[in-house]
């Protein structure tokens, strides 16, 4: 038997979706919940973060270009801001929620559900990196200027 670039696709295109049809939905929307929730709490750490420096007066530099414009129209951009980092929440929240009430698209839910666990992981990582390396030590020396004094 030759090599044959069609056979070799459609063998590849099988075990792919033998894998796909072989998650467990249960345990995939179990990971999801948490996930979805870790990607909301570490966006407000970030905008939290970044609030905080921007009170700090005059030394703080936003490195993001299209952030650093939106801060500088005031109140108008910093809404822009907020609703542009909170926007790719949408299409994961429906990811994460996305249901098949009558299981009559079974490869499709699970491809779906699939796909959003592969985007919240890769979400979550980079913004925990974000967050831990350039949030953390400004959350926390803000944290101990508000406790009171022994």
């Amino acid at each position: 038997m030759g090599w044959s670039l069609g056979r070799r696709f459609t063998g590849t295109r099988d075990r792919d979706r033998d894998f796909i049809l072989g998650l467990d939905l249960k345990t995939v929307n179990n990971i999801l919940w948490p996930l979805l929730v870790g990607f909301v709490c570490l966006e407000f750490l970030d905008v939290y973060s970044t609030l905080i420096a921007l009170s700090q007066g005059q030394f703080f530099m936003e490195l993001n270009p299209i952030a650093g414009t939106l801060f500088s129209m005031k109140f108008i951009g910093f809404l822009l801001a907020l609703a542009l980092k909170y926007l790719p929440t949408i299409p994961l929240f429906y990811l994460v929620f996305a249901g098949d009430k009558f299981e009559t698209h079974p490869y499709e839910i699970r491809l779906v559900k699939f796909v959003a666990l592969v985007s919240l992981i890769a979400a979550d990582s980079l913004l925990l990196y974000i967050v831990a390396l350039n949030n953390l030590p400004l959350l926390f020396r803000s944290f101990m200027d508000g406790l009171p004094a022994k």
